[in-house]
């Protein structure tokens, strides 16, 4: 008899393109994240642009996953109203968390 209270574990995939995005997107992922620019740790990797957020997440939500929006690093007071800007972006796309750094 199974546990009703034992939840699946969500596999969630890194994506900084369309290919990665899709490729995640096919193999499985349930939950795929990605960052837009420079605010994240995944600088050194494909990001996205800003702009790209609503099509993104209307890919994932149309096939039933979720869109993790990283802004995993430490922002600096200059970098504030860039951060507002990308987050009223991704409030705006349906994104459906924000990976912070704490």
């Amino acid at each position: 008899m199974k546990d009703k209270n034992i939840k699946k574990p969500e596999l969630v995939s890194p994506a900084g393109d369309w290919c990665s995005l899709r490729s995640a997107v096919n193999a499985g992922a349930d939950a795929v994240y990605f960052g837009v620019g420079e605010l994240n740790m995944r600088k050194g990797a494909c990001n996205f642009d800003s702009l790209e957020l609503k099509k993104i997440m209307d890919f994932l939500h149309s096939r039933g996953k979720k869109g993790y929006l990283a802004l995993n690093v430490l922002i600096y007071d200059g970098e504030i109203g860039k951060v507002k800007k990308i987050i009223e972006k991704g409030r705006s796309a349906e994104v459906d968390a924000v990976i912070l750094w704490d």
